[in-house]
């Protein structure tokens, strides 16, 4: 046990102790010291921008919302779920009454596995005495490494409090530190104390031929690429592992951040991370974009539509066609990437991609480009050229059933107000006449934002009652309306978010909306419960 504890110790290193900062202020005035940041009080949003107030936590159980957290998907084809999960995440606030440990824990995980990166490793650094615990310091050194920061990632792994029985992680993370940096005799103690005195398993192997490679000794039979976290992709990529079929099958957003800003990722996988990263909110349209047109000219294969797609309009405005106007064929390759997005989460990614670039569109090639267009700045978010969109569409003679739900999911992204949500209301039927129940149901959502319905409305709504969606499961219902009972900011939105899985809204019925849209308004969450309903009603017939 001496020896287990002196190895562990030689590990870690010197870690120096900063030295306390001293008032400037004159004598006479006095002062008190800030409240030092801890795990629940560190943010990486501020208030403007969109940051909860610092009591939602107040009303919460902190064991529940251990379990809440663990409940939160890692992936979301949701954008508007994502979106407001993730700005509960980030925000600091007051901790819960109670032993909130394990519940803060549970919230840096919840980061983790949606792989805000950026926004985890600036937590981290503020969380205080936090960042000694070994679950908050694995997550803020997967982050440090999905940043390209190796340094920081191994203060990260040297400084947790690992106790006598270290987690594998942290000590593959010092064998990787430890051989990058030309010290093969404690890398090897490190992988030896990462096994924990079992015999070793085939994934202790992958580390040992990984971690002997990063240290220049590569084995004589390189094993396959790793990109399930961004410790095995860092190791790959140092270890120059070859990757295999579908590599990214089971890549961590924390991989996929990782790879994506790495220059050494084997490509395609490179153009194929950064196209998933940015679909699941973890980079910037402009870092994406940098990203691919950094892909060689020669991968023509297995490329994102991302990808694709900005190869075609970088070559028509650096070659414009002679026999076309310029613009013809950017909005024909928009209008392709943006038609075949498979979910929600695609066309959003896609929609905010190229949000500038349709804005700047003189025309569309078709009017079923047009409701594409529309349907993009929706989604983006951005009401006025959505509405411009839409009135040219409409002017242009597309169908009244594709404008319908359009003029449906603007009304509710501005807000049903007055005697024109009222006329918006009776629009949305009669457009919807040849499918009354999802007519119905796009009402009903209104409805639910504040919509007044008269009894021509209503009658509609009773005669055509919503069908088909899911239920969203009872239980996280029961905690919704239990929350929403008590005002417990940062809990409802939670729930909200969790209540659709990783589908979100698009997959649940009209009653489910209808709950978590009146459940946020009561909490004043009014911004995201429109963003979920616009996203329901755009979204159509639920899967």
């Amino acid at each position: 046990m001496v020896k287990r504890g002196l190895a562990l110790a030689m590990l870690a290193g010197f870690v120096p102790v900063g030295a306390a900062a001293q008032s400037n202020l004159p004598a006479p005035i006095e002062s008190s010291q800030l409240r030092e940041l801890d795990a629940w009080s560190v943010s990486a949003l501020s208030r403007q921008d969109g940051a909860l107030a610092p009591d939602l936590w107040r009303q919460s159980d902190p064991q529940f919302l251990a379990a809440l957290f663990d409940r939160l998907p890692a992936h979301y084809e949701s954008p508007a779920a994502q979106t407001l999960a993730r700005r509960v995440l980030l925000s600091g606030g007051e901790a819960p009454s109670g032993d909130a440990a394990a519940a803060a824990r549970a919230r840096f995980e919840a980061l983790g596995r949606m792989g805000a990166a950026d926004a985890l490793a600036q937590m981290a650094a503020g969380s205080g005495s936090a960042l000694n615990d070994p679950a908050i310091a694995t997550y803020a050194a997967q982050a440090e490494l999905a940043r390209g920061r190796r340094a920081d990632a191994c203060t990260r792994g040297r400084t947790a409090n690992i106790g006598e029985n270290p987690p594998p992680f942290l000590m593959r993370l010092r064998a990787y530190c430890s051989a990058a940096t030309g010290d093969r005799a404690a890398a090897d103690l490190a992988l030896e104390l990462s096994r924990g005195g079992r015999a070793p398993s085939a994934d202790d192997n992958w580390y040992s031929a990984a971690v002997s490679a990063t240290g220049g000794v590569a084995p004589s039979r390189p094993p396959v690429a790793r990109y399930d976290n961004s410790l095995a992709a860092q190791l790959s990529i140092a270890a120059q592992f070859r990757p295999g079929p579908n590599a990214l099958d089971n890549s961590s957003t924390l991989a996929l951040t990782a790879l994506a800003r790495n220059e050494n990722t084997p490509q395609p996988q490179r153009a194929q991370a950064a196209a998933l990263a940015y679909q699941r909110g973890a980079l910037s349209a402009d870092e994406t974009r940098t990203i691919l047109r950094a892909t060689p000219a020669e991968i023509s294969s297995a490329l994102p539509a991302l990808a694709i797609a900005l190869r075609r309009l970088d070559a028509v405005r650096s070659e414009p066609a002679i026999d076309a106007p310029p613009s013809t064929a950017p909005a024909s390759a928009i209008a392709e990437v943006l038609g075949q997005a498979p979910n929600p989460a695609a066309f959003h990614a896609a929609a905010m991609f190229f949000k500038d670039d349709v804005a700047a569109l003189q025309s569309a090639p078709n009017t079923a480009a047009a409701v594409l267009y529309a349907r993009a700045a929706l989604a983006a978010g951005d009401a006025a050229l959505a509405q411009r969109i839409i009135a040219s569409a409409r002017q242009a003679g597309a169908d009244q059933i594709a404008i319908g739900p359009l003029d449906a999911a603007l009304l509710a992204l501005t807000g049903p107000r007055g005697d024109q949500a009222t006329i918006a209301l009776q629009r949305r039927i009669d457009s919807g006449a040849s499918q009354p129940r999802q007519a119905a149901r796009d009402v009903a959502i209104l409805m639910a934002l504040g919509a007044s319905a008269n009894g021509e409305v209503q009658r509609f709504v009773m005669a055509n009652a919503p069908e088909g969606g899911a239920r969203a499961d009872a239980g996280i219902m029961l905690a919704l309306s239990a929350a929403v009972e008590r005002n417990a900011i940062g809990e409802t939105a939670l729930l909200a978010a969790a209540a659709g899985g990783e589908a979100g809204p698009a997959r649940l019925d009209a009653g489910s909306i209808v709950q978590i849209i009146r459940a946020l308004r009561a909490v004043r969450l009014e911004d995201d419960a429109r963003r979920i309903a616009a996203e329901a009603i755009l979204a159509g017939e639920p899967r």
